[in-house]
């Protein structure tokens, strides 16, 4: 398995006047806003292993998905709000992709970009 990673983040419920709250004018009635919404924070020091649990993964099932484990809990904020805390962690389907799935894929965008590499800077 790769390196281990551990990457956290919370659900919280949301009302209308939640939304109407956050969005002031741009709150449309007519949409159908989320009824839980939240933040999943990534470490920097953890983004890496996590990358490299995507990037090596072996895809699985009819999907071709690479799996990620989710656990939550219903905890409450110092505020009182009840919340969901989320733990992503890797998935004990989880299999190292032997083909070499990250080179494969540094090759094919240099033969795409014709070995060109293109930064962004924002």
């Amino acid at each position: 398995m790769t390196d281990s990673f551990s990457v956290n983040g919370a659900l919280f419920p949301q009302t209308a006047e939640d939304m109407k709250a956050r969005m002031k004018d741009k709150y449309d009635p007519s949409k159908n806003y989320p009824t839980v919404d939240g933040v999943i924070n990534i470490p920097a020091d953890q983004a890496y292993a996590l990358a490299e649990y995507i990037m090596q993964g072996k895809p699985i099932g009819e999907r071709n998905e690479i799996p990620l484990a989710i656990s939550g809990w219903k905890k409450q904020s110092a505020s009182g709000k009840t919340y969901i805390s989320l733990s992503f962690k890797p998935h004990y389907k989880y299999e190292k992709n032997t083909e070499g799935a990250v080179n494969d894929a540094a090759q094919s965008m240099a033969k795409a970009t014709d070995g060109n590499v293109i930064d962004y800077i924002f």
